[in-house]
């Protein structure tokens, strides 16, 4: 989009809604996408609050219109990372304390908090570069390097 371009909230909110409807999808059960919509802020929020602010950023400058503001929401800069988690259970951990936060009561999806995990970032990859990737990865602990690697390199 040039800076002369008008906004178009109506087609930013299409394709906000599509995506998540896509997501569900993957994401079973999805019968109710609300659902889905919480564990993917609470994915993300986790994510974000892992990494440096500089490496979010970026991150942030490659997602659409409608999941830049939704990766941002009650964000505060911090000088360190406020979360700490080291391995992918205390990932999985974080993720489902935040669901929790965001109204998410019921836990009994088809698949493991780990393999959601990797469904959602996964299903960023038309947005999101091999080598955002990469750097996102390189700040994170190993433990967690493979949910990000199979995500992104399906077998």
């Amino acid at each position: 989009m040039s800076a002369n371009s008008p906004l178009n909230f109506e087609r930013y909110v299409h394709d906000a809604n599509k995506y998540f409807k896509d997501l569900a999808q993957e994401i079973k059960p999805a019968e109710d996408i609300n659902r889905v919509f919480i564990v993917w802020r609470a994915v993300m929020h986790t994510l974000r609050d892992r990494i440096h602010m500089g490496e979010s950023l970026d991150l942030l400058s490659q997602l659409p219109m409608i999941l830049k503001g939704l990766y941002v929401e009650n964000w505060q800069h911090h000088e360190q990372s406020p979360l700490q988690y080291e391995t992918l259970e205390e990932m999985a951990r974080q993720v489902e304390e935040l669901q929790s936060k965001y109204g998410e009561d019921q836990f009994n999806w088809e698949m493991s908090t780990e393999d959601i995990i990797g469904v959602i970032l996964s299903s960023l990859d038309p947005y999101i570069s091999q080598g955002q990737w990469d750097h996102i990865k390189a700040q994170l602990p190993d433990d967690i390097h493979s949910i990000i690697e199979s995500a992104h390199h399906p077998s």
